[in-house]
């Protein structure tokens, strides 16, 4: 083990030292930009190909389906910040919009920014050393991956026997290599959290189980606040073709580091629209209605909580990594 640690440190050491260096900075911020726009042309494209009159139209008229998105886009910075006040042991109620920019940093740039930005707060608003920040943040992280990994491998076999996997590969069997390797990496992440976690975690035994607890009740709330938006806006559609909406999310989020999770998962799920028992502009529609509020929303709490980027020095999530940010270093 001392020697696998060993290894997996400077591994990571030289993977920093190489993300530092100009030309890589560079490359990741044209890949990051790239992958973006293909995939907004790729969204476009499909929609186009709908209509974007039927589109438009089939815009869910339930008042439910708005407030399930409000409530489920809460649930991760309302989790958080409990979670955190017992890793810090401080009261942080006061400090709530700076878990919703963290959330909006990892769902509208790319996976685990926000984390870096609230280990600079931190550090700047609460008085904490760097090290405490990253190690709690690393802490929490992995019992967070942890009821996520679990959850997304339940789901995901509960579709396998149900067969609605299978009829969402079929229609474009590429899929099946992501879900795979979404599913192996979700399956090993939560094994290697259960059988090496003393190793991996820092934080007491009793905190550990307290923290497990809240994320697992967030996984159960967060996915039945996501079936009963889908609900609303499809009434004729099984619970299995909502199960197949909520896979396909999680299985895209155990990917690291894409440029946009709610535009990726909008365009993927377009493509599986087709074994929904819903009219294809329906489900398009209210594909494009919650990739719309997620982005208004997002852009919205972006200025809201500007003010905590210019204290910390947090990176711009509108700019790519390497472009010269305003604010304290």
């Amino acid at each position: 083990m001392k020697f696998l640690s060993r290894a997996a440190d400077l591994i990571l050491s030289h993977l920093r030292e190489a993300r530092e260096r100009p030309l890589v900075r560079r490359t990741l911020a044209i890949g990051h930009w790239t992958l973006l726009a293909a995939i907004v042309a790729l969204l476009f494209y499909r929609l186009t190909q709908i209509g974007w009159g039927e589109v438009i139209r089939s815009i869910p008229a339930s008042p439910w389906f708005f407030l399930f998105f409000i409530l489920r886009y809460l649930t991760l910075p309302l989790s958080e910040g409990a979670i955190y006040e017992i890793i810090w042991d401080r009261p942080l109620a006061r400090h709530f919009p700076a878990f919703i920019r963290k959330r909006v940093y990892n769902n509208a740039v790319a996976g685990y920014s926000g984390e870096g930005f609230l280990a600079l707060w931190a550090r700047r608003a609460l008085g904490l050393s760097g090290k405490a920040a990253l190690i709690s943040i690393k802490d929490n992280n992995i019992l967070s991956s942890l009821a996520a990994n679990i959850s997304t491998v339940l789901i995901v076999a509960a579709l396998a026997a149900t067969g609605g996997l299978q009829k969402a590969i079929a229609i474009h069997p590429g899929s099946a290599a992501l879900v795979a390797f979404s599913t192996v990496i979700a399956a090993a992440m939560a094994v290697a959290v259960i059988f090496f976690g003393k190793r991996l975690i820092t934080l007491p035994r009793a905190k550990v189980f307290r923290v497990v607890s809240i994320h697992a009740a967030r996984q159960v709330v967060t996915l039945v606040l996501f079936a009963a938006m889908y609900a609303s806006a499809l009434p004729n559609a099984s619970l299995g073709a909502i199960l197949l909406f909520i896979g396909l999310q999680l299985v895209i989020s155990r990917v690291p580091f894409l440029p946009n999770q709610d535009l990726v998962y909008m365009t993927a799920a377009l493509s599986i629209a087709s074994v929904i028992n819903s009219p294809p502009e329906v489900v398009a529609g209210m594909l494009v209605a919650e990739a719309g509020l997620s982005q208004l929303l997002s852009v919205a709490l972006f200025f809201a909580t500007a003010h905590l980027a210019r204290r910390t020095g947090a990176p711009n999530p509108l700019k790519p990594p390497g472009v010269a940010q305003v604010g304290t270093p």
